[in-house]
């Protein structure tokens, strides 16, 4: 993501002014950066946020994130921030939060905060978050010793910061479980500096933030521009309706994908060929109160993704580290719920599926309102799309039977070497 980069200008005296008559949890054991939690709480802040996760697999993934924060001139709220991340850009004013798309000039969504804490409301509107400033900037936040990170073990042991030699920043280590972490300030403005976060187990072993203040601007100009966009309910509907997936193309940005846990999904490997196994079964009563006619739902959709199921698991069988397959499952809106996509899970992951165990290759959901996949489907129940490192598409392939597919997918594939 490309964020607007904005010449810094802080004026100390006046931030350290306003820090007087923030209110900040002086526990020692949850605070030791008092002085970090008031410079966020003292007026205006903005930075850019460059991430880098690394998980158990030693996959690796990079994002840029600016994040513009103001909890009031009290430090007492209410909050009003602007994040911008990939394509999606939000402004926070209390518990309004508007978000818009950079691709679609025409929708915007709105959302109303649930009370609380401000990162856990966004959790159930927008995109997982790793943004220490969130719960640093928040007046909500009775409790910021695990800054909001994903730790499983709970709340940070923080230690007393210490004048870190090499870079003159305080340094301040922590250890939560088998995580530990490393957090560097700056000691003049108390604003983060770096953030390191290494675990021994879980599905994340390795988050490093780096973090960079720039100029905030005017508050008043924070908030994403709705003016003559359609208002919609979510943002899997900003997407625009007309987009296709057309060969010698890039592959659309705006196709809305998410995990089963209706996450955001992203590639865990961006330097491999990609085909996507497209399927719309029916699910329309997968939930119904008859048990029998439920049955009956759930022996259908697995003979409609009998072939897609099939396909994935013999073209990542013989990929030899060289492409991915997924199977994509397209959802009405309605139809994303944990009761829907956990069947999905166990029919087209049967063996990694069990509640403890992290799927190797989960489906994919797609949500139907959001995009046209008519030039996918053909017609059919099925689609594939093959896509090569460059993320454009080379090939569009309608499901007939599995034998049939599977040629023309690996004769697409062996043209990209």
């Amino acid at each position: 993501m490309a964020c607007r980069a904005w010449a810094a200008f802080v004026s100390v005296c006046v931030c350290m002014l306003a820090a007087a008559q923030v209110q900040v949890p002086s526990a020692p054991d949850q605070v030791p950066y008092e002085k970090t939690v008031r410079a966020y709480r003292s007026g205006p802040v903005a930075e850019t946020v460059q991430i880098h996760v690394k998980d158990d697999q030693g996959r690796e993934r990079r994002s840029d994130v600016l994040i513009k924060l103001d909890a009031g001139a009290t430090g007492e709220g209410p909050l009003r921030a602007r994040i911008e991340l990939g394509d999606l850009a939000f402004s926070l004013d209390g518990s309004r939060l508007l978000a818009t798309h950079r691709l679609e000039k025409n929708r915007y969504a709105e959302f109303t905060l649930a009370a609380g804490p401000v990162l856990q409301a966004l959790e159930s509107v927008m995109p997982a978050l790793v943004l220490p400033q969130l719960v640093l900037a928040d007046p909500a936040n009775a409790r910021i010793d695990s800054l909001g990170l994903p730790l499983n073990a709970g709340a940070v042991r923080w230690e007393p910061g210490v004048v870190d030699r090499p870079t003159g920043k305080m340094l301040y280590t922590g250890n939560a479980g088998d995580a530990k972490l490393r957090m560097l300030v700056d000691r003049t403005t108390g604003r983060l500096a770096s953030l390191q976060v290494v675990s021994a187990s879980g599905p994340i072993r390795n988050l490093d933030l780096t973090v960079r203040s720039v100029n905030p601007g005017p508050v008043e100009t924070w908030q994403v521009e709705v003016e003559g966009r359609k208002r919609v309910d979510g943002l899997i509907d900003l997407m625009a309706e007309s987009d296709q997936v057309r060969v010698g193309e890039r592959f659309p940005s705006s196709m809305t994908l998410l995990t089963t846990a209706r996450r955001p999904w992203k590639e865990l490997r961006d330097d491999l060929a990609s085909v996507f196994i497209f399927v719309q079964p029916d699910v329309s009563e997968l939930e119904h109160p008859d048990g029998a006619v439920k049955d009956a739902a759930v022996v259908r959709l697995q003979r409609e993704t009998r072939v897609a199921n099939q396909l994935v698991r013999r073209l990542e069988a013989g990929s030899g580290g060289k492409w991915a397959a997924r199977c994509v499952v397209i959802l009405p809106t309605s139809a994303l719920k944990p009761e829907i996509t956990s069947v999905l899970l166990s029919l087209l992951n049967p063996k990694d599926s069990a509640v403890l165990d992290r799927p190797d290759n989960a489906p994919i959901l797609a949500v139907a309102q959001s995009f046209d996949y008519d030039t996918i489907l053909g017609g059919g129940l099925g689609g594939a799309v093959v896509i090569d490192r460059g993320r454009i598409v080379r090939a569009i392939i309608t499901l007939d039977d599995a034998d049939a597919a599977e040629q023309k997918i690996r004769e697409a594939l062996g043209s990209l070497n």
